[in-house]
């Protein structure tokens, strides 16, 4: 409680994770693409757009490419979730402190991206060893921290 008897926004660094990534998992792709995707039976008609993009840049992510980097985009994310953002890095007067402070949030929502897009993955995969590929998704953590942008 405040002086004033007002009580604080506290939560954990957890709630924000899990409030980034349910946030996440509610986006899925566009009208435009689920359409063409009605004429393949095999294509399920509703797909998220992070597990896609995380299916999609697999391999780049955990080579560490700096050309490809894991994207979140901003208007994906609740006001009430955006709000707590802005909370969490209000101290943070240069985007690249905040983006600092926020690399343990982010890389944590998109390692839950990875965990989610495993099945995903896994069936994508050809010529790959699915244990190497499983362990590179239970590590992909270090592979996107500092590897991510939002937009």
């Amino acid at each position: 409680m405040t002086s004033t008897g007002q009580q604080e926004d506290v939560w954990s660094y957890g709630y924000l994770i899990d409030n980034i990534f349910n946030d996440l998992m509610d986006a899925n792709l566009s009208q435009q693409q689920e359409e063409a995707d009605k004429d393949d039976k095999d294509k399920p008609k509703r797909i998220n757009k992070y597990i896609m993009q995380a299916r999609n840049k697999f391999n780049f992510i955990r080579l560490k490419s700096p050309d490809v980097k894991f994207s979140i985009y901003r208007q994906d994310i609740k006001e009430n979730t955006k709000k707590d953002l802005d909370k969490y890095i209000k101290d943070c007067i240069i985007v690249e402190k905040a983006n600092i402070k926020l690399n343990g949030i982010i890389s944590e929502v998109i390692a839950q991206i990875y965990k989610e897009a495993e099945p995903l993955i896994l069936s994508s995969i050809k010529y790959e060893d699915p244990q190497w590929v499983r362990k590179s998704i239970n590590t992909i953590r270090s592979s996107v921290s500092k590897n991510w942008e939002l937009i």
